[in-house]
């Protein structure tokens, strides 16, 4: 796949699985590839499901600055040299944050609950354990509440319920493909709904996604799709690597992240797959 030459000005990148190896880590090689990068003028940004304050400390690894898109694409902001300002934002209108806190309170679930850049969390001693869970994953700070049902009428940025992982062959029905099944039908056509993390159900606004916010990016600063390279492992990362003019997924990426790139590395996220697709793709 000849593709060196091509004008590349943006490299977007996803963290958890990517762009971070197994164990959360970035590795020197790709930090020093995406640092060479930004220092010739190459814009770098970084796409997350996490929330804006647990992407943006990732750019001091990188000696640079840059927009992020944090939420899975439900909110992008601009560098912090410029403010952060938003680019786009498209909350989860508060009909359906209403019903999900609901069935989250009559069903026993934890629910992550993103408003004005601010985690909250249901105070309940019998669900902490999820709480940690995403804590642990991505150093994300809870604020916890007594109940969510105080953020009626709200529309939050996102929502994740956290829950037992599937087993294949054993029916849960608290199981998060299990419950999968079961918002989709219900909301297939009104919320996208993600399995992102193997504990983690995604329900964000149907318009959000993170190729919708890379292409409101590379809109602001005049670029052209043809000069965007995007690089990612799930499926939220599907949106993202269509849209850009190269995708890249990474070996350990599923299917339809692999079905929408261009170009499968060999290498997985263990393996500095970003720093070694650069140096194939581009020299």
């Amino acid at each position: 796949m000849a593709r060196k030459g091509l004008p590349i000005r943006l490299v977007a990148l996803d963290l958890d699985g990517t762009l971070l190896d197994s164990k959360g880590r970035l590795s020197e090689q790709d930090a020093g590839a995406l640092r060479r990068l930004a220092d010739s003028g190459v814009m770098i940004v970084l796409a997350s499901g996490r929330m804006t304050s647990s992407v943006r400390p990732w750019y001091s690894r990188l000696g640079a600055d840059g927009p992020v898109i944090s939420y899975n694409g439900a909110i992008a902001r601009d560098s912090a040299a410029k403010g952060s300002e938003i680019i786009l934002e498209q909350p989860l209108p508060a009909k359906y944050c209403d019903e999900l806190v609901k069935y989250a309170d009559a069903n026993s679930f934890h629910l992550n609950y993103y408003l004005d850049e601010v985690l909250y969390g249901k105070d309940d001693a019998s669900l902490r354990r999820y709480a940690d869970i995403y804590h642990r994953q991505t150093g994300s700070v809870f604020t916890f509440v007594e109940s969510l049902s105080l953020f009626k009428g709200r529309q939050s940025t996102k929502m994740i319920l956290i829950t037992d992982p599937s087993t294949p062959g054993h029916f849960n029905p608290r199981g998060r493909d299990e419950l999968y099944e079961l918002w989709k039908r219900k909301w297939q056509h009104e919320v996208t709904i993600m399995k992102t993390n193997p504990e983690y159900l995604e329900f964000m606004d149907r318009e959000a996604n993170k190729g919708a916010a890379l292409e409101a990016i590379a809109l602001r600063y005049g670029l052209a799709r043809q000069q965007v390279i995007a690089f990612g492992d799930g499926q939220n990362d599907a949106p993202m690597l269509s849209w850009a003019g190269v995708g890249v997924a990474v070996a350990n990426a599923g299917p339809d992240c692999k079905g929408a790139a261009d170009y499968i590395s060999p290498y997985s996220n263990d393996e500095s797959a970003v720093s070694r697709a650069l140096a194939e793709l581009f020299g």
